[in-house]
């Protein structure tokens, strides 16, 4: 299965009146982005003004914040400083028996916000934890015009509860023609961060998402950039919203 789902589709709020915009394509909330796998929230957000989300918990999920665009400031109960994080950085909050934290966000910012379940029945029984990681921390690789951009999975200096997970961004400068090869095994979202072109004779452009499964490979005509998430399509443990 190979869906592009368009930003017009996916689920879409405004809050903190009109400052605070977010598309998210995958949502509890809307059937056709429903979570899958381990994989249970996935927001895009971009703000117009400064806005700040106060104090507030999690507990269970690793959440993971990568910032595009700007800059954010974070507080939470573990490390009680506030830690910046600017363009290229991203954190993992592990909030396992409970954590609290707080979000300063800076005009023009842009960034993920992406929830996982790591297996919330054990997590629940850790102390939990928060890693911040300066974007000069990863390299991208290059191989034919392509720079491949690994924040989670082999070759990766990050460390995540979330078992078998891959995270990685493509940049392709120019316009490129391929069969991207795919692990049958595994589900996939690919999102458009900037640039447009096909996929699956499918047009796909800026804040598109690609819903994948049971696909061995995903034939692209691209210039731009893709942000992506892989994981196994079964797990050995039930997650949280089935």
């Amino acid at each position: 299965m190979i869906r592009v789902i368009k930003k017009s589709e996916q689920y879409n709020d405004v809050i903190f009146g009109g400052r605070f915009h977010a598309n998210k394509p995958v949502f509890n909330g809307k059937s056709n982005v429903k979570p899958y796998s381990c994989l249970y929230y996935w927001s895009h957000s971009y703000v117009n003004e400064n806005c700040e989300f106060g104090l507030h918990p999690h507990e269970g999920f690793e959440i993971m914040t990568f910032l595009i665009e700007g800059k954010i400031e974070h507080y939470d109960t573990v490390t009680k400083v506030w830690t910046p994080l600017n363009a290229g950085d991203f954190q993992v909050i592990q909030s396992n028996s409970g954590i609290r934290h707080q979000e300063k966000i800076a005009k023009n910012s842009r960034a993920f916000q992406i929830w996982f379940d790591p297996n919330i029945e054990k997590a629940l029984k850790l102390t939990p934890d928060y890693t911040d990681y300066q974007s000069k921390e990863f390299q991208p690789k290059e191989e034919k015009g392509i720079k491949t951009l690994t924040y989670i999975g082999a070759g990766s200096v990050a460390k995540v509860m979330t078992p078998n997970l891959t995270i990685k961004k493509l940049t392709f400068k120019n316009q490129t023609k391929m069969d991207m090869q795919l692990n049958e095994e595994m589900s996939y979202t690919f999102y458009v961060l900037n640039g447009k072109g096909f996929t699956d004779n499918q047009k796909i452009e800026l804040d598109d998402a690609i819903r994948i499964s049971n696909a061995t490979e995903l034939n692209i005509d691209f210039q731009g950039e893709l942000f992506y998430i892989e994981t196994p399509t079964t797990l050995d443990y039930n997650p949280i919203w089935t």
